[in-house]
């Protein structure tokens, strides 16, 4: 069984052994969570992370992920990259946490997963501030004064959050070996027609887009929606939980499990029920 849920941030309440989801679903070890980005367990040296993974290592499920953006990238390229279920992977604690890669697609139990993670920040309007300038002190302060949100290079802020053309290269040949047919399509930021929609879901007036904006991923994605044959496709980033059409799916907090015998999920639980 195969269970899909969005952003996390390094809050896996979600999962907890005496929360919603495990009490109503009960995933056992043949089964799969996937978060769709910013899982945010790869994000500072310290104690944490020892501590996340000692909890994890105790879950009954394979927990599954794509980078968001904010995922600390020098960390993730710490871990080896090694093939799995047909796919490039990076195994963040053996065969229990997996992050799967760009572009790649993965077969599992009968079930095939296009993964690309990554997405543009769009909480930097206080800018992405370089340690080493000679003005980072004034730009720091002057965000601060203006409390506008702000990131700093190597430190909160990577720019691996966007793919290199090889990335995207790759995802093309793997789509292209596949004869562009996968069963899901998981990432962690829309196609532009897909931060579109949402932005009309919501009734957002024009030109109200709290940020978000197309880029060279979105667009990418928005090739893939044009040639592309799937039966769902499931991202987040945008911290809501929506059901766009019978195709796409925007997860936050949601947790939808996967059905063959359906068109696509449904949602089962939420985080904090």
């Amino acid at each position: 069984m195969f269970y899909v849920t969005g952003d996390t941030h390094g809050d896996f309440r979600r999962f907890a052994k005496k929360g919603a989801f495990r009490k109503k679903c009960a995933p056992g070890e043949k089964d799969y969570v996937i978060v769709c980005g910013d899982f945010g367990l790869l994000w500072s040296r310290s104690g944490t992370l020892d501590y996340n993974l000692e909890i994890m290592a105790d879950y009954p499920f394979t927990l599954l992920w794509i980078q968001g953006n904010h995922e600390n990238y020098d960390m993730i390229a710490e871990y080896p990259v090694e093939q799995w279920k047909g796919g490039k992977v990076r195994h963040i604690l053996r065969d229990k946490v997996i992050l799967l890669e760009r572009g790649q697609i993965f077969h599992i139990d009968d079930t095939s997963f296009y993964t690309f993670g990554g997405a543009s920040s769009h909480d930097i309007q206080g800018g992405v501030l370089d340690r080493d300038a000679p003005d980072y002190e004034e730009k720091k302060n002057h965000a601060h004064i203006f409390n506008l949100p702000y990131r700093v290079r190597n430190l909160s802020w990577w720019e691996a959050e966007l793919p290199t053309d090889a990335e995207l290269q790759e995802g093309i040949r793997n789509l292209e070996k596949a004869d562009n047919q996968v069963d899901y399509i998981l990432t962690h930021c829309p196609s532009g027609w897909g931060m579109r929609a949402v932005f009309r879901s919501m009734g957002l007036p024009p030109g109200s887009n709290y940020g978000f904006e197309e880029d060279v991923l979105t667009r990418f994605f928005d090739t893939l929606e044009e040639k592309v044959q799937f039966r769902h496709w499931f991202f987040g980033h945008m911290h809501e939980d929506l059901t766009i059409d019978e195709h796409h799916t925007l997860l936050y907090h949601g947790i939808v499990r996967l059905k063959k015998e359906d068109k696509f999920g449904y949602e089962i639980a939420f985080a904090g029920e």
